[in-house]
């Protein structure tokens, strides 16, 4: 029996038995949460937006508007004016030396993430701080813009990345063609104009056709595509192919730094996308293929350039290739099924366009809930309109 000694300050010396296998359990548990609790610290970037948190999904841009010092007995506060698309929060930010960081000053950019409830707003400060400050109240932004319908844009543009999480699971043995799917945007996206589409805003589509393998064998396959993303109070009809498909474990793997950080967490860690290669260093810091700098890491994911992927199924277009678009979790040379024992038979890029095809030798398909998606937007707006209906009376015909 293993025995341990305590007490030393004490006159005279206890002696207690110990389970030391139970001891041990213990401690490795311990430095497991520490572990965890490390990683979860410095990785501002939730993984998904569920279908019931909308905008909270993921960091947003915001904007300064307001700093007003408050005169409290306890400490030194402020009332901070955020603007968040149409809509003005007043936060309490509280200071116990009278600081306030660089980043809280009118006309700053900023990241935030509006808690559950909509009482508390995450704030990054830093690559390496977030703050949780209380909202104090919301009301409708006094800006002309606001009054602006950003949905007049006719389409969007061609060739543009859409990363999304699924918000509903699709299984070849289950999902019956017709049924409705919906997806969540996951990073802010830029249009034409100025114009942005932002994250947490819906991409809805439907399953196509299903069919499952028979006595163990053979391929099961479900068919889909995604028409519509709302943009504002409008629905804009879409064509868009899938580039690539990520399982919730693999973009999970995507938050765990590989190498980086010092004992002073002075905000860098090494971060690899999904599809190989391509590594991240931090908020702000530059994206690397080998030497080539592609994009930069942002609190909602990588913007980058388009990757031409000449001579794979991936192989890219003129159309968006010349600027800088959201990758989310995503590598630019990302292309095909990670995490999943599927294969993507036909990706929508060609005839029947947007139209998207998995199959599985020999088991059914599943595409989970917060699975990951690469769209690529092929037509949009009144040209893929005319192309639903040229579709539909093919289709009655």
């Amino acid at each position: 029996m293993s025995q341990v000694m305590l007490g030393s300050a004490m006159p005279s010396i206890a002696i207690f038995p110990v389970d030391l296998a139970a001891l041990l359990e213990a401690i490795m548990k311990k430095a497991l949460m520490v572990v965890i609790g490390f990683v979860a610290c410095i990785q501002p970037m939730p993984l998904h937006a569920s279908a019931g948190q909308d905008l909270r999904g993921a960091y947003r841009p915001a904007t300064v508007v307001s700093v007003t010092k408050v005169d409290t007995m306890v400490d030194n506060a402020y009332d901070i004016g955020i603007r968040l698309d149409c809509l003005l929060y007043v936060l309490r930010y509280k200071s116990a030396n009278d600081y306030l960081p660089i980043g809280i000053a009118p006309n700053h950019p900023i990241d935030v993430l509006t808690g559950e409830h909509g009482y508390w707003m995450h704030v990054v400060l830093s690559p390496n701080h977030i703050a949780e400050l209380r909202v104090l109240s919301t009301a409708g932004a006094d800006d002309k813009s606001c009054a602006i319908d950003v949905t007049q844009s006719a389409a969007i543009p061609v060739g543009t990345i859409l990363p999304v999480s699924l918000d509903s699971m699709m299984r070849s043995d289950k999902s019956r063609p017709g049924t409705a799917i919906t997806a969540t945007l996951m990073q802010d996206v830029s249009l034409n104009k100025g114009t942005i589409l932002r994250a947490g805003s819906k991409v809805t589509g439907r399953v196509v056709q299903a069919s499952e393998p028979r006595n163990g064998s053979g391929e099961a396959r479900i068919s889909f595509q995604f028409d519509h993303v709302r943009l504002g109070s409008r629905a804009v009809p879409i064509a868009a192919n899938l580039r690539a498909l990520a399982s919730s474990m693999a973009i999970s793997a995507t938050q765990v730094p590989t190498s980086g950080g010092d004992e002073d967490f002075s905000g860098y860690w090494n971060l690899v996308q999904i599809g190989g290669d391509q590594v991240s260093y931090g908020q702000g810091y530059p994206v690397v293929i080998g030497s080539e700098v592609v994009g930069k890491y942002t609190s909602q994911g990588v913007w980058a350039y388009v990757s031409q992927g000449l001579g794979t199924e991936c192989r890219g277009t003129i159309d968006g290739n010349k600027r800088p678009q959201a990758f989310w979790v995503f590598s630019v040379h990302a292309c095909g099924a990670y995490g999943f024992d599927v294969k993507i038979l036909h990706s929508g890029r060609t005839e029947p366009v947007g139209q998207v095809t998995l199959t599985s030798s020999g088991k059914v398909v599943k595409v989970g809930r917060s699975s990951g998606m690469l769209l690529r937007v092929d037509r949009s707006g009144a040209e893929e309109a005319q192309a639903d209906t040229r579709t539909s009376r093919v289709a009655l015909q």
